[in-house]
């Protein structure tokens, strides 16, 4: 009966936060144990994905010198599409997926390559499960990523080691996860609103009667998870204001390639909403899939980097197909890395402009962001690799650095993310210690 009457004390002072008038945000400060929290550790986690490695030369990715970053640093580098977000890059030279699960076939790289050089549950389920989150452990979105060859040319898995089918609308994503956050115009005499708030109270009623049962470990775990989710849900439509700036994307998937650049910066959004919201503390962003042959990349954007193909009828060649221009890394396929940059760019900037109502600042602060192929090269190189992070100045690493990685492999580098957020790990997948000066 005690543990009935924290319950009852507990929704009492969520019903007394909605009169008081106070918004979410506050509210899910108020309501986390973590609010005041200053401590330098990552909190969130994204991992950003795209086909067929790139152009490595020093003259279209690895432009950039080690040591200290600048504003000019990656020079005309598909990196300098970062370039306002130097101080947030980690950049890095001989880092290789030789070891870590990297093979000479795109299917044979995503069995392994996202798992540190395990098969089964990817780093970004790892991540997902071991650092949770209020509603869910992770999200996954895509754009194009439905035009896999098969679900082997898919990179990332689940906790019991199935390949992740990624949804590619953000109109359906945001419908599912989001629309319930967007703003109302405050009035608490909205019906459906209304409605909602008798359901999850009697959810929360029916909750109490089973939390008052002798229960083993498991079942009261459970339980208290539903209890999270609901209290979670409770503090949303008990507040008179919704979080600012949740939005409905605007666009949904169609057959058209020419919306490719709109999907992807809405799915960017999608994420930034989907933190701010505390729906979940890990996404990945599935930027088509291995081996991709299906979608021209060839927008307004990149023109200027395409060469020859930047204009007429050579637009639509199939040379601005991502594994068509890779073996012979022809300008499209550095154009087609530009793009890739771009779109990691804007999400960095959709974190950079929203509070962060959870651990303070702007959510960027804790974030930290992988990008990475399933291959190092073009024609399929392992050493090398376009991969780098993006992080905020709170997750402990030391960002705005060119960095060498001595030819360790990327689980190295999925090791020292684990423990940017605190798992302490010895170990990650086939890696053989860290990478120095990740850290700081």
């Amino acid at each position: 009966m005690k543990l009935l009457k924290l319950k009852m004390q507990r929704r009492s002072f969520l019903r007394n936060i909605a009169a008081a008038g106070l918004t979410t945000s506050f509210a899910g400060q108020l309501m986390s144990t973590n609010a005041f929290a200053q401590t330098a550790q990552a909190r969130r986690f994204v991992f950003v994905y795209y086909p067929n490695g790139v152009s490595r030369g020093d003259s279209r990715w690895h432009q950039f010198n080690l040591g200290p970053l600048n504003s000019n640093s990656f020079g005309s580098s598909p990196l300098s599409q970062l370039s306002s977000n130097f101080d947030k890059v980690i950049g890095f030279k001989n880092l290789n997926f030789t070891g870590a699960g990297g093979n000479s076939g795109h299917p044979e790289a995503c069995e392994t390559l996202f798992a540190g050089g395990n098969t089964g549950e990817t780093f970004d389920s790892y991540i997902g499960r071991n650092i949770g989150g209020r509603l869910r452990d992770n999200i996954h979105l895509g754009v194009w990523s439905s035009r896999a060859k098969s679900k082997n040319h898919m990179p990332f898995s689940d906790t019991n080691g199935q390949k992740i089918e990624v949804p590619d609308d953000p109109q359906i994503f945001y419908n599912n996860n989001l629309s319930a956050f967007q703003n109302n115009g405050g009035s608490n005499n909205n019906e459906d609103l209304s409605l909602r708030q008798r359901v999850v109270e009697s959810l929360h009623e029916n909750l109490d009667v089973m939390q008052a049962q002798t229960l083993n470990v498991q079942q009261q775990g459970k339980l208290l998870s539903h209890e999270e989710a609901l209290d979670f849900y409770q503090t949303v439509l008990s507040s008179n204001a919704s979080i600012d700036g949740i939005v409905s994307p605007g666009i949904s998937m169609t057959g058209d390639d020419e919306i490719g650049h709109d999907l992807a910066l809405a799915q960017t959004r999608n994420i930034a909403m989907a933190f701010q919201a505390d729906v979940t503390n890990t996404a990945t962003l599935q930027l088509m899939s291995a081996q991709d042959e299906s979608l021209r990349i060839n927008y307004p954007s990149i023109r200027q980097y395409m060469g020859d193909f930047g204009s007429g009828e050579k637009l639509f060649y199939n040379e601005t197909r991502s594994h068509v221009a890779s073996h012979d890394e022809k300008p499209t396929f550095t154009a087609q890395a530009h793009w890739y940059c771009q779109v990691v760019n804007n999400l960095v900037n959709e974190l950079s402009l929203r509070d962060d109502p959870k651990w303070g600042g702007k959510l960027i602060d804790h974030t930290v962001i992988l990008v990475m192929s399933e291959m190092g090269g073009g024609n399929h190189q392992q050493e090398n690799s376009g991969t780098f992070l993006v992080a905020g100045n709170a997750t402990g690493l030391q960002t705005g650095m060119g960095i060498d990685a001595q030819q360790v492999s990327s689980a190295n580098l999925m090791l020292e993310i684990a423990n940017a957020f605190g798992l302490n790990l010895s170990n990650y997948g086939n890696s053989n210690g860290g990478i120095a000066g990740v850290a700081s």
